[in-house]
């Protein structure tokens, strides 16, 4: 993604809790919205994966200094 301003949009609406907003008039395909709920689990779990990641990371230096 080239775009440093539209990242930065795309970065804080993840960060949101997802709450699906949708007109019950107005809603979007059953596709769509299962797009966008996977959008953001999948935004989430690696999310939890860099934080796992610098846990180990962590508890491996610990342990290699004993």
């Amino acid at each position: 993604m080239a775009d440093p301003a539209r990242r930065a949009k795309l970065l804080r609406e993840l960060e949101q809790e997802f709450i699906p907003d949708y007109d019950a008039t107005n809603m979007p395909s059953a596709d769509k919205r299962t797009a966008y709920a996977l959008e953001h689990i999948a935004f989430r779990v690696a999310r939890i994966e860099q934080s796992l990641s610098r846990i180990a990371a962590a508890i491996e230096s610990v342990l290699t200094k004993e």
